[in-house]
């Protein structure tokens, strides 16, 4: 592997999230910034200023003008997926797009299909898949049946409105499934697979729906999966007495998981043994605070937004040598499949009824 070779790389949107990918760019060195692209002209200008970038205010010149485009971030909002993706691949250039990966599931579907006969580096940024938590997670869950699943996600940014932007409070343009629970509800897939109908029901008894609020302020989400488990999932944005967790069971073992902080927490052990207690905390420094700014008990040594530094260097490796790309824990048509859940959800709670998860035409 060439682990020197400087990629040039381009990031498409300079808010938050991008905030996290470029300061973990920083830390991990060897590459170039090139050019960073958003509407907001100052903050375009503000941010190429930090990183030494050109920059720019319409996309589709970054793939006009920068030369040896190595590498683009996408980090727009959700209505804005598909048209850089199509540019991405008509100029065979790598991308990392940010979750969700399509606005909707025609969406989804179309660039599954632009992307099946490439073989065009790319990664969506599920990050949490690449917690270490995970990984042991799943290390003691080998072998075993999972049976049952339960997870909670309830926070408060309806109550606070804090997230700096007023699409994730819409349900066309996101929302609270596809900003925080789709995380959950990945890692969910990736540990326990995948899901074939979902049963939910949602409310609004704290915020009423407003044209500034279409979303739900809270839905119960009943999960059956294609292996015969089944689970359930919590979801308020309406509460400002924080939950977030989520747990496995089986026959033997009940195992908590928590990605950020990485740890996990559970107990093993057949009825007739007397059971194991496990608790692990894995070494991790602290993560970038939700307006973008660098944790203040942060180490040197620690990347600035740990969460998002494993994804972007994997991604990177995988550009430089091709045969490491399988590192990568989410490409497009993986991810697809969590945005059909997703709207499986939605249309559940639409029709009262049970509905089943559709199928991505192209993926396993």
């Amino acid at each position: 592997m060439d682990r020197e070779r400087s990629i040039n790389i381009a990031v498409i949107g300079a808010g938050n999230i991008a905030t996290r990918h470029l300061e973990n760019l920083a830390f991990l060195g060897g590459n170039r910034i090139v050019a960073i692209c958003d509407l907001d002209e100052n903050l375009a200008r503000a941010k190429a200023a930090t990183y030494g970038a050109q920059a720019y205010t319409d996309w589709e010149k970054v793939f006009e003008e920068v030369k040896d485009l190595g590498a683009i971030l996408i980090c727009t909002p959700p209505v804005l997926r598909k048209p850089v993706i199509q540019a991405a691949i008509q100029h065979n250039v790598p991308f990392l797009c940010e979750k969700p990966p399509a606005q909707s599931l025609r969406e989804a579907r179309e660039i599954v299909a632009l992307l099946q006969n490439t073989r065009l580096i790319h990664s969506v940024g599920f990050n949490q898949r690449y917690a270490p938590s995970v990984d042991r997670c799943m290390e003691l869950l080998e072998g075993r049946q999972i049976n049952l699943v339960d997870a909670a996600v309830i926070t408060s940014p309806g109550l606070t409105r804090n997230l700096g932007a007023d699409w994730f409070y819409l349900k066309e343009k996101g929302g609270s499934l596809f900003d925080n629970t789709i995380h959950t509800l990945d890692v969910i897939r990736y540990i326990a697979g995948d899901i074939d109908a979902v049963h939910a029901f949602g409310s609004n008894l704290t915020i009423p729906i407003s044209d500034s609020f279409t979303i739900e302020d809270s839905m119960s989400i009943n999960l059956q999966f294609s292996s015969g488990a089944i689970g359930c999932i919590l979801l308020s944005w309406a509460c400002a007495q924080r939950r977030d967790d989520l747990t496995f069971f089986g026959r033997d073992i009940r195992l908590s998981l928590s990605t950020i902080p990485p740890r996990i927490e559970g107990m093993v052990g057949a009825p007739d043994e007397k059971p194991k207690s496990i608790t692990e905390q894995f070494p991790q420094g602290p993560a970038m605070g939700r307006s973008g700014e660098i944790h203040p008990n942060r180490r040197p040594q620690d990347p600035p937004d740990p969460p998002h530094f494993e994804e972007i260097e994997v991604f990177l490796n995988a550009i430089r040598n091709p045969s490491l790309s399988s590192a990568i824990r989410s490409d497009f048509a993986d991810a697809a499949r969590t945005t059909a859940l997703l709207h499986a959800i939605e249309a559940s709670i639409a029709s009262g009824s049970v509905e089943k998860v559709p199928l991505i035409e192209g993926t396993p």
